[in-house]
């Protein structure tokens, strides 16, 4: 093996083993609106993982709100193994049909749970994170 190879070989295992150790997709990043919910719910299938459905849009100060609350530290941990969607009704038919049709929502902010893949529960989107962790047991 000539000099050159060895360095070449060399750098391709450095590069493998950096790629490696990245780290994989945390749980706690949200996938997004109708192709990110459907790839939660295959998940939930394979991972037993409750999903939780976050109806949102852009111009909604209570969805800001909502925002806020579901990024304070001890939600983020409680939440940290569940599969988590956030979904804009107005980006297209697939989130609209999602929002009017599947949830039954009107209004945002809109949250949902889906524990064991088969129906939704509706959850209160307001108070402190003490007050609204308690929805989600233990």
């Amino acid at each position: 093996m000539t000099q050159r190879t060895r360095g070449t070989v060399c750098a391709l295992v450095i590069g493998i083993a950096l790629v490696a150790a990245l780290p994989r997709p945390a749980r706690a990043s949200w996938y997004e609106d109708a192709a990110g919910y459907e790839y939660a719910l295959r998940r939930q299938r394979s991972d037993h993982a409750p999903v939780l459905v976050y109806f949102r849009t852009d111009w909604c100060p209570h969805c800001r709100v909502l925002d806020g609350l579901l990024d304070a530290p001890e939600v983020r941990s409680r939440l940290s193994d569940y599969l988590k969607v956030r979904i804009n009704p107005e980006h297209g038919a697939a989130e609209r049909r999602l929002f009017e049709k599947e949830y039954g929502s009107r209004g945002y902010p809109a949250l949902f749970l889906r524990a064991d893949g088969r129906g939704a529960a509706r959850l209160s989107t307001g108070g402190p994170p003490a007050r609204f962790l308690v929805q989600f047991g233990r």
